[in-house]
């Protein structure tokens, strides 16, 4: 089969891509670089063009996922456009969903690693800011009751990061968004019975 050439970020990205989606179906032992490459249709010699090692690759696709992941949330959580509550919602669902991807890699070096803590607390520090500012927003509107927004900002980000980061059970992925959803919303001051249309993040009354 010939190759297409690919612009070289453009290729890097790809095989980010490939080696991700592998490492959370199977784990980081159950993924081989001949794997990847031959996924992605390129020579070994190219992944090694671009990572030095399959340690080294795993640490920036899980770091990169996360970015992208944060960023997407971040978005989410600035659009005007949709109701407050709502957005919240919408965040803290694809939170859940993607702590749960990465589960399997949980207790890896690349997850574990100085470089990896250094990029995620500079990435919560940039949250901190806008989660604050949705807090005051609720607050104004009456949807969320927090007496220190500057407080519970960081509380829940770093909150988050920490559940984010367990090597979550069996038994606790079970309840895993009922709990989240639980703790986060009394952190905000939500209750059922002043909300009870919008508290149901599957969007039942």
């Amino acid at each position: 089969m010939s190759r297409t050439i690919k612009a070289p970020d453009e290729r890097r990205q790809e095989l980010l891509g490939i080696g991700l989606n592998l490492f959370m179906h199977k784990g980081a032992e159950g993924v081989s670089i001949k794997e990847v490459v031959q996924q992605a249709n390129v020579a070994t010699g190219l992944f090694y063009y671009y990572f030095k090692s399959k340690d080294a690759f795993l640490e920036e696709a899980i770091n990169a996922y996360i970015e992208g992941t944060i960023g997407n949330m971040l978005e989410g959580l600035q659009n005007g456009e949709i109701p407050l509550l709502q957005r919240v919602k919408s965040a803290l669902a694809a939170f859940q969903e993607h702590a749960l991807r990465l589960a399997p890699l949980m207790g890896e070096e690349a997850i574990t690693s100085l470089q990896h803590h250094v990029l995620m607390d500079n990435m919560l520090q940039r949250l901190c800011p806008i989660i604050q500012e949705i807090i005051e927003q609720g607050n104004g509107e009456g949807v969320f009751r927090v007496e220190n927004p500057a407080v519970a900002a960081p509380f829940i980000i770093h909150g988050l990061s920490g559940v984010l980061h367990e090597n979550l059970s069996d038994e606790l992925k079970d309840n895993f968004q009922k709990d989240i959803q639980t703790l986060l919303f009394t952190v905000l001051g939500v209750t059922h019975d002043r909300t009870p249309s919008e508290v149901n993040l599957d969007g039942n009354t």
